[in-house]
């Protein structure tokens, strides 16, 4: 349109435009309404929807556009000679057509405590200024974490733009198998959709490379165990890749037998001389950990005392034995039948006596 308007420090308050604002989809109508107190010629300058100076005075005049394609429109609304004149305060915002996470230089592996940059990419967004991007981290458990928020500066760009932000991530061990995103919301204030949309990107899933720790049962310090019993150490460590193990063990002690991983170690029948240090080594391809028991095998005077009482059943029943044996043949003497018969005589006589024949020695 052919319409110039008079330059005013500030709106005149004869209009007044309603709704004074607008958040307008890229795509979508829009409109408001010009009015004022008194009737007057009045019109509104715009590259979309526009008209002329009515011809007759007026108390109110519509602005309306069926689907608004111009980013830097501003819909004026304006009386005769422009003695009086209200811009409507509009914006038009269009959703990304995507969000991306990724790392500004792919780590080949990511190990623990160094340092790597992570970078979301939004694109063809508007306005970019009220944008608001935050990175997230959720752990194993479930566990959600806001890393951090960022927001572009205000440089008052209406077109759709493409915005790259970027977080310095150092990983821990405790990050390994986490999810990293990022999020792009877009914050256009009361006028605006709500809640106010957001995107996300997808999940990146991270594997942290990190040395073993060990986490040994009972623990690295010194402990007892009795004469005879099993020693079981168990030499559990964290690590990725996983670690393989190794152990020093008193050269006195017999060999172990050990797990197929090695991770626990067994002694069955514990004897004083094997006391002395237990040293696990867990080791993969960032380094290794360490674990001693310092262990004292103790005396099982419970197991003394039952093996002397039973020497003294063996040696009492044996004792008894040997007495019984010696009594029977020493008090009661050895007898034979043939020397309680009464001895014949070689010379035999018969002696008649009463018809009855009796022989005499």
């Amino acid at each position: 349109m052919g319409i110039h308007l008079l330059p005013f420090p500030k709106d005149a308050e004869c209009l007044v435009i309603s709704p004074a604002r607008l958040v307008v989809k890229y795509g979508d109508p829009a409109s408001s309404n010009c009015s004022s107190d008194t009737p007057v010629q009045m019109g509104w300058e715009a590259t979309q929807g526009g008209t002329d100076l009515t011809d007759k005075e007026v108390k109110f005049l519509h602005w309306r556009v069926d689907s608004v394609t111009d980013w830097n429109n501003n819909p004026t609304c304006f009386t005769e000679a422009g003695q009086c004149q209200k811009q409507l305060d509009i914006t038009v915002y269009k959703l990304p057509d995507s969000v991306s996470i990724s790392y500004r230089k792919y780590p080949d592996p990511m190990v623990e405590k160094h340092h790597y940059q992570l970078q979301c990419l939004v694109q063809n967004i508007a306005p970019i200024e009220r944008l608001r991007v935050t990175f997230y981290k959720v752990n194993t458990t479930g566990e959600q974490t806001e890393l951090d928020t960022q927001q572009k500066s205000k440089d008052n760009i209406k077109t759709p733009e493409n915005g790259t932000y970027t977080l310095d991530f150092t990983p821990s061990r405790d990050d390994d198998g986490a999810q990293l995103w990022c999020s792009a919301m877009l914050d256009l204030g009361p006028e605006g959709p709500q809640p106010p949309p957001v995107m996300e990107s997808d999940r990146l899933n991270i594997n942290v490379l990190y040395k073993p720790q060990i986490t040994m049962s009972p623990g690295c310090f010194s402990m007892s165990i009795t004469e005879g019993d099993t020693l079981s150490l168990n030499c559990s460590a964290k690590g990725n890749p996983a670690p393989s193990y190794d152990w020093l063990h008193p050269q006195s002690a017999p060999a172990p037998n050990t797990t197929e991983e090695r991770s626990v170690v067994t002694i069955t029948n514990m004897a004083k001389s094997h006391s002395g240090e237990y040293t696990c080594i867990a080791r993969n391809p960032l380094g290794n950990s360490t674990c001693t028991v310092n262990v004292e095998v103790t005396v099982n005077y419970l197991l003394i005392i039952a093996e002397l009482a039973a020497a003294a059943v063996v040696i009492i029943l044996f004792s008894c034995f040997i007495y019984s044996s010696y009594y029977k043949h020493t008090r009661m003497g050895h007898y034979q039948l043939k020397d309680r018969l009464p001895r014949r005589h070689k010379n035999k006589q018969v002696v008649h006596h009463n018809g009855m024949d009796q022989s005499f020695m």
